[in-house]
């Protein structure tokens, strides 16, 4: 009976010892795996970023272009108006008139 207590001692032993052999492949396994899941989640995410940049510059250089083009334009018209204010000003100075009488009317109107 001692002799049948005794192997059956041994196949548990053996047992855990391949269970606990078992896991640790698994484990070591697993390891391997995250591993290998965290560097492609880097790697997205390092060219979603490049490609975030890449469009953000490509905005600012799209916007500093539309600026000097509105810039020019502004430009333009701003001489158009003083060229016109030089060699007119009789409507200028009637529409600053009317701003200011118009201003003159509404400040008296709400202190009342």
């Amino acid at each position: 009976m001692a002799t049948a207590t005794k192997r059956a001692i041994k196949r548990i032993e053996d047992s855990s010892d391949d269970l606990g052999d078992s896991i640790s492949a698994q484990i070591a396994a697993l390891r391997e795996e995250l591993a290998a899941i965290s560097d492609s989640v880097s790697k997205y995410s390092n060219n979603r970023f490049n490609d975030v940049q890449h469009n953000a510059v490509a905005v600012v250089d799209q916007v500093r272009h539309q600026g000097a083009v509105a810039a020019r334009q502004i430009s333009r018209q701003a001489n158009v108006a003083g060229r016109a204010v030089q060699e007119n000003p009789i409507p200028v100075i009637v529409a600053l008139g009317t701003i200011a009488l118009i201003s003159a009317l509404i400040f008296t109107a709400t202190d009342r």
